[in-house]
């Protein structure tokens, strides 16, 4: 459920950032989104575009295509955002480096885990992501470009909460356990990706896939383990191949 909400909402944020490159904004953008579908051949109505606003739903292929054509940007980008939105050089011709959010990968091998067991849980399948500033925001809360990382899961640990391939968004700037949630971290040089969740005078830690014993650590160890970062966002791997 979370997985499937978070993916709504970058998906929401994505198709406004767009919305606001084509010129689409104001209290009439539903209705002037649901009318141009409706040209295009599309059964859509406007509460249903509504919802695709508001995080409640994302469309069908057959309306996500004609909306990227509308928008004029990828199909791929509006659905996934895995690539950057085309942009008609009369609407921009250069791109300014200043206006763009760029999410770097995340270099497990900078933390010195020697560990290369528990590094393939992690993989580096995307080298960056580039954002415009206002999806960014929405998506990240505010947080500056240089504290957000992405990693992709390659692992089943997590399953209920993640696949395998996920893209993960990380705050590297989150260093000590900080209250309830799932945390890239360091113990006696094993690297790991789990939930921690205080419980009475220990700290438990969580594989959301069932089949994965959860242990404990007790107060006085889970100090001494070295959080890396903690997991904000995440990016679901459902491509769907056309052609």
């Amino acid at each position: 459920m979370v997985k499937k909400e978070s993916t709504r909402q970058a998906f929401t944020a994505r198709l406004i950032a767009a919305c606001e490159s084509a010129g689409i904004v104001g209290h009439g953008r539903n209705k002037q989104v649901a009318l141009a579908l409706q040209e295009r051949g599309c059964k859509i109505s406007t509460p249903g575009v509504w919802k695709w606003f508001n995080g409640q739903s994302i469309p069908d292929d057959n309306n996500l295509l004609a909306l990227s054509q509308l928008l004029d940007v990828r199909v791929e980008w509006l659905q996934f955002g895995m690539e950057k939105p085309a942009v008609l050089l009369t609407q921009r011709s250069l791109v300014n480096p200043q206006h763009l959010f760029r999410v770097e990968s995340l270099d497990i091998g900078q933390h010195g885990v020697r560990s290369s067991s528990t590094r393939d849980e992690l993989v580096e399948t995307i080298q960056a992501i580039e954002y415009g500033l206002e999806e960014a925001r929405v998506l990240f809360n505010g947080r500056p470009a240089e504290n957000i990382r992405l990693i992709a899961l390659n692992s089943d640990s997590m399953a209920g909460t993640f696949a395998p391939r996920d893209q993960l968004f990380v705050d590297i700037s989150v260093h000590r356990f900080d209250g309830d949630g799932i945390y890239l971290f360091t113990l006696d040089d094993q690297l790991y990706l789990k939930r921690l969740q205080l419980q009475h005078k220990k700290v438990a830690v969580i594989s959301d896939n069932k089949r994965y014993e959860t242990w404990y650590l007790t107060l006085e160890e889970a100090r001494t383990l070295q959080v890396v970062a903690r997991v904000i966002m995440s990016q679901a791997r459902d491509y769907q191949i056309l052609g």
